[in-house]
Formats: C-alpha cells, structure tokens, sequence
C-alpha cells in the first residue's frame, strides 16, 4: 500500500472515530488484567476488555514513554461476546507501560478506556542472586 493511501485511510479512521465519539453512542470499555497489574518478570498476564454485546473488534493499545502506539487487534467477535482477552506468556520489561482498549461495533469506534498501569516487577522465574556482593 502506498504511503498516500495508508496515511490517507489512517485520517479517514481517525475522522469517523472523532465524529462517532462526540456523538456519545457507544459506551466506553472496560481493562483489566489478569492475575493483576504489578506482574514478575517472566510470568503472564492477559488483558481483558470488555463493552456490549455485538462488538466487532477489540484493540489493545500500549502507550510507551515515546506516546509510539503498539496495537493488538481481535476481530470478528461472536454476536454475544462482549468482550476480549489479550494474553502475554512471558512479560518482559518492556512489556510494562499504560494500556488502554477501544472497540468497534457498527457504525463507528468507541471511546478508549481509562488507562491501566502493567508493572513488571523482580528477575525472571528460576533465576536467584548470587549472594555475593559486587567489589
């Protein structure tokens, strides 16, 4: 795709997502995490969002200290799911920053979610200091 055309869908997204939003039709959506939100390195975490029934696409958004935007979309939902899970298997440093869910039911997108903080905490599992001090 060219980069015309990709910036291009990307005002248009941008554009009906403005619009849809001051229109205030669609609820906002919920996060969470699961086990919770300060995680040990090396463990998992899965990310939950949720809004009403009949959405077509969940994404999670990860805000990192440079405002770059990393993205993880789950589309074509059931018609009675009302929300989505995200799964991490191992988290890493830089898996620790504010994230934050929209969804997509027709005609337009929602509201984003409040922010929820991933701590990532500790070494990873298996592994243990020495116990020797540094010179």
């Amino acid at each position: 795709m060219s980069p015309h055309l990709t910036t291009l869908l990307g005002l248009v997204l941008c554009l009906a997502q403005t619009i849809h939003t001051q229109e205030g039709a669609l609820p906002r959506p919920s996060i969470s995490a699961e086990p919770g939100t300060v995680i040990p390195l090396g463990r998992p975490v899965t990310f939950q969002c949720r809004g009403p029934v009949g959405v077509y696409a969940f994404r999670l958004e990860r805000e990192d200290r440079a405002k770059y935007n990393d993205s993880y979309n789950v589309f074509r939902l059931g018609p009675s799911e009302s929300g989505a899970r995200f799964h991490i298997d191992s988290v890493s440093e830089g898996n620790a920053g504010l994230y934050r869910c929209i969804y997509y039911k027709p005609p337009g997108w929602s509201e984003h979610s409040d922010f929820l903080e991933l701590l990532v905490k500790g070494t990873m599992p298996g592994t243990e200091a020495s116990g020797f001090d540094a010179p």
